[in-house]
């Protein structure tokens, strides 16, 4: 194997070349420090050829490339060489075709607020400070899932660096096999440089007339976890609101809590209308404003870095009463080990996908599942690293418990590592698909293995 800094010569200028210290996860700023791997080097660049450079020189010496964009990913690094590509964030709105281009360092935030200053709304996902490349690959879901679908359904082509060092424009008309594992499974064939996504016109797609959006927060004390569940239960929401429930502990102490966010796209009264039913539960707490559409999204607890942050989706077709509190009281569980566990949480998204399911783009395979449960172990200290894990399951066990299905289903991008290949493509064939693809751009396993 070829000493690592023979790699430093090959890079432009513009490149910067780093063999990491002691202090490398503190230097890296990641959002989670979970699985953490130091590499050998980290290069920081905004130059294709560059990059295709540091493949092809990883493939030649077998060595591992991790990438990283927005720094939210439990996979973006490894011993190998970390493609650091956070400040390669241009956004360009193209106006002829209302199209938007990003680079894979842009935030959702950044692309949200480059198409809503032309008055124009994306697909994108929950917190701002998220990749919107990595978003776009793993398939997508946010808050306008109800009305939009995926992120992938609005992908209209990307610029992929493979492990020989090739450069592909891939489209549904230009090399279309590579663009439809690209759409869900794109982590796994190489470096993404560029993405072009469709935009839409804000209010129409809002149903507004001033570029913002109605939004409620529900509370709850969640020793009333089984009204909630049989609530939830029988519920379904309609395509115009995009439903969020976290269970939590509040900050200044006390007995967990539900809360509900809540985002409708129409006028105040016909919110009204649709909450009646959850505001009729009688909430200890609740506050409705109007958001502008660029704020959305932002919530800078949740996008705080550093720390260990685990989490694992499990999709679901129903929640019930005793899910809920099984839910409840593995949060409880975990708490109970220490106070260095006291951010964690469990996030519950209940996106509609009546839109999504028209599309068939990409091997995203989960489209019949609307509800996402997402716990999330938050800690600093590596020896809570089994509790966290055990968290995790007994979370996912709870809430299956109450489904209509017992088939385990995963989000691909919030796995725990030890799902097989059919709980997160959906089954055999599709995984397969995927691996024939992997193999064909990257026999060698230069980059992530799904």
């Amino acid at each position: 194997m070829a000493n690592i800094t023979s790699l430093k010569p090959l890079l432009s200028h513009s490149s910067t070349f780093t063999i990491p210290g002691g202090a490398f996860a503190e230097d890296y700023n990641n959002w989670t420090n979970y699985a953490l791997t130091t590499p050998k080097a980290v290069i920081k660049t905004t130059s294709e050829s560059d990059i295709q450079t540091v493949v092809k020189f990883a493939s030649e010496h077998n060595l591992r490339v991790s990438v990283r964009g927005g720094g939210h990913s439990t996979f973006n690094s490894c011993d190998g060489i970390i493609l650091d590509l956070a400040g390669w964030d241009e956004v360009v709105y193209d106006d002829g075709d209302d199209t938007i281009r990003f680079r894979p360092g842009a935030l959702v935030g950044k692309v949200v607020e480059v198409a809503g200053g032309r008055g124009r709304c994306i697909m994108s996902g929950t917190c701002n400070t998220v990749g919107m490349t990595s978003l776009c690959l793993g398939g997508g879901l946010g808050p306008l899932t109800p009305k939009l679908g995926m992120a992938i359904d609005s992908l209209l082509s990307a610029r992929l660096i493979t492990a020989s060092g090739e450069l592909l424009t891939v489209s549904p008309e230009s090399n279309p096999e590579v663009f439809h594992i690209l759409a869900g499974a794109g982590q796994t064939l190489g470096v993404v440089t560029e993405i072009q996504m469709k935009t839409y016109p804000i209010n129409e797609t809002l149903n507004t007339v001033d570029e913002t959006v109605f939004s409620a927060s529900v509370t709850f004390p969640a020793s009333r976890a089984a009204e909630i569940g049989d609530f939830l239960s029988s519920m379904k929401w309609d395509e115009n609101t995009a439903v969020y429930l976290m269970l939590l502990s509040p900050p200044k102490g006390g007995g967990l809590l539900f809360i509900f966010s809540v985002n409708y796209y129409g006028s105040d009264e016909d919110a009204k209308r649709a909450l009646k039913v959850l505001y009729d539960l009688k909430p200890i707490a609740e506050t409705t404003s109007r958001v502008p559409y660029v704020q959305g999204g932002q919530d800078e607890a949740v996008g705080e870095r550093g720390g260990f942050k685990r989490m694992a989706a499990v999709g679901l077709k129903r929640v019930n009463a005793e899910g809920l509190k099984g839910m409840a009281e593995a949060l409880e569980n975990l708490l109970a080990v220490g106070d260095d566990l006291g951010k964690s949480c469990v996030l519950l998204e209940f996106l509609g996908l009546g839109a999504a399911s028209k599309s068939s783009v990409g091997v995203y395979p989960h489209r019949d599942i609307d509800i996402w449960c997402i716990p999330i172990a938050w800690y600093n200290r590596p020896e809570n690293h089994e509790s966290a894990e055990k968290f995790g399951r007994d979370v996912r066990k709870a809430v299956k418990a109450g489904d209509v299905s017992e088939d385990m289903v995963v989000y691909p991008a919030c796995r725990a590592g030890d799902e097989k290949p059919e709980e997160l493509w959906g089954n055999k064939e599709t995984a397969d698909r995927i691996a024939e693809m992997k193999a064909k751009l990257d026999a060698k396993g230069v980059f992530l293995k799904f």
